[in-house]
């Protein structure tokens, strides 16, 4: 298994890409705390409804997924991107609108979700199939540093600046607020100037055949591939485990700590500086030991998720935020070595579809994570109470995401 590691990414289109990409990751996370923090303290969600929630945004992946790459292939995916941001910021606009004629309901949030989630999945695989011709291949490890950056610091302050919005404004107008920098990442995304050299699809080329065609290459080179396959199922196992946890982490914040949703938000955000910390230490650690060691290390997320029933003992926040911060340094290594793995070992014309099949394949898993997580938190509470049931739901999709290390153990070494 090998990366290429190299200096840091050009300074000319890439800022252009790296600001736009981090206005999307910032409306990602504002939204993303802001719509179940609606539904639980203001429409008064279920646990069961927070889990579909969490869900149905990740289910344009496993329906839509592997068709948009294969689309992807003959479309210019700046343009996509552009298109797809504007959507975004639309679709969640609309939620404060029909607050204003008193009818906001849970299922038309899912309705908003659900269709972000399509657009989400455009913007996605258009941005990594288009990396790779911003960046050349001796700096895709240093970009996706920088990318993973950016998530991670999103994720630290996104909660906090939402649930300092929806204390501030009301939560609708603290919705609107977060959706408005996927319109900003729309307008970044005008100023990249590299375009992708595309041709125009033929007749033949753009059948429902050959669609069908491009699909099956895609999943067959990642299927095939001795490094890519167990990259990806370990990926999936991940995704589950992951979308365990988020389903029901607010949940705990809220109905087991007490928090307001800028304590909530604030709560959230500090696990986030782990994140951060494990985006800004990928690279030296593939530099000292390797990128399959550093892979197989990332497995220590699972091994902190085990201490959270220490919270159900003595002071639950702090522990929370000392296992979030610990157990969050991990995603990102695996993200930016995973993702860089990918992009070297594909042939250009393959860079859609393959990262379609590899997104389509882990995405599909965090829907059926973040509902197990939740009809889990459910059942369970019936019968364990509350706090009981959350505890156990988070350590157990803890200790899940840090066991996808073990379909790596057997792949070549770096």
């Amino acid at each position: 298994m090998r990366t290429t590691v190299g200096t840091a990414p050009p300074r000319a289109d890439f800022n252009w890409y790296w600001t736009s990409q981090t206005a999307s990751f910032v409306g990602d996370r504002l939204t993303g705390f802001a719509v179940p923090s609606i539904a639980i303290l203001t429409l008064n969600a279920s646990s069961a409804q927070v889990g579909v929630l969490s869900a149905i945004g990740w289910l344009a992946y496993p329906t839509l997924g592997l068709f948009a790459g294969a689309l992807l292939t003959h479309l210019p995916r700046r343009r996509v991107m552009i298109t797809g941001e504007l959507l975004r910021f639309t679709l969640f606009a609309t939620i404060p609108l029909t607050a204003l004629a008193g009818w906001t309901t849970i299922p038309q949030l899912l309705i908003v979700v659900a269709l972000a989630g399509v657009a989400t999945v455009f913007v996605d695989i258009a941005g990594q199939s288009y990396l790779p011709v911003v960046v050349p291949p001796g700096g895709l490890v240093p970009a996706n540093a920088h990318l993973q950056s950016s998530d991670s610091l999103s994720k630290l302050l996104g909660p906090a600046l939402a649930g300092l919005a929806l204390k501030t404004t009301g939560p609708y107008a603290g919705l609107l607020l977060s959706a408005l920098p996927f319109l900003a990442s729309a307008v970044g995304r005008t100023r990249i100037q590299t375009l992708e050299p595309t041709t125009a699809p033929s007749p033949a080329a753009a059948s429902p055949q050959a669609m069908v065609r491009r699909i099956r290459v895609g999943l067959r080179f990642v299927m095939d591939h001795e490094v890519l396959k167990p990259l990806v199922i370990g990926a999936a196992v991940r995704s589950f485990g992951t979308g365990m946890v988020d389903a029901v982490l607010l949940l705990f914040a809220y109905r087991v700590l007490g928090l307001s949703s800028l304590q909530g938000g604030l709560l959230i955000a500090a696990g986030s500086v782990g994140g951060l910390l494990g985006a800004v230490a990928a690279k030296r650690l593939v530099d000292r030991i390797g990128t399959h060691r550093t892979l197989l290390l990332t497995g220590l997320e699972g091994v902190f998720w085990l201490g959270i029933p220490v919270c159900l003992l003595f002071a639950p926040a702090i522990v929370l935020v000392v296992i979030r911060v610990c157990a969050s340094i991990w995603t990102p290594v695996w993200n930016v070595l995973t993702t860089s793995v990918r992009q070297n070992v594909t042939p250009a014309a393959l860079q859609s579809t393959v990262h379609a099949t590899a997104r389509t394949v882990t995405s599909s898993t965090v829907p059926l994570g973040a509902l197990t997580g939740g009809f889990a938190a459910g059942v369970l509470g019936g019968h364990l109470g509350t706090s009981t049931a959350l505890v156990l739901v988070l350590a157990t999709g803890g200790v899940i995401a840090g066991a996808s290390v073990l379909s790596i153990g057997r792949t070549s070494q770096a």
